[in-house]
């Protein structure tokens, strides 16, 4: 088990929150090392906010109710490859071009042949 306290301060040195989570690993002691346990939480946290969060922000995934049997998990595999393209080409503005995409179905095709391309392989 471990304990994570998280402080966030403002600019000017004020306290604004104080959290306290706690967490449960299978490491034994000897690799269950304060830096240990803190490089697996970013690590969640990374995918989280590289994956997860743009999902929902970009997709409004958590809204999605309409899927039956395996259709929630075939679309976030869709949109996970749709975001892995993006990246692939370079692109960090991830809701901007979504919406350019929306307005012409023809601006995907350069950046799929971007990501795609013998160079970036």
């Amino acid at each position: 088990m471990f304990r994570i306290r998280r402080d966030t301060f403002d600019h000017a040195g004020n306290r604004l929150s104080k959290e306290v989570v706690h967490g449960v690993t299978s490491l034994s002691a000897d690799l269950a090392t304060p830096a240990q346990i803190a490089a697996l939480v970013r690590r969640h946290w990374s995918v989280e906010n590289k994956s997860h969060w743009v999902r929902d922000t970009v997709y409004h995934e958590d809204h999605q109710h309409a899927y039956a049997g395996t259709g929630a998990q075939v679309m976030a595999t869709l949109r996970n490859l749709a975001l892995g393209i993006l990246r692939l080409a370079g692109i960090t503005q991830i809701t901007r071009t979504l919406q350019r995409i929306a307005a012409d179905r023809t601006r995907i095709l350069p950046i799929i042949t971007t990501a795609t391309s013998t160079n970036r392989l």
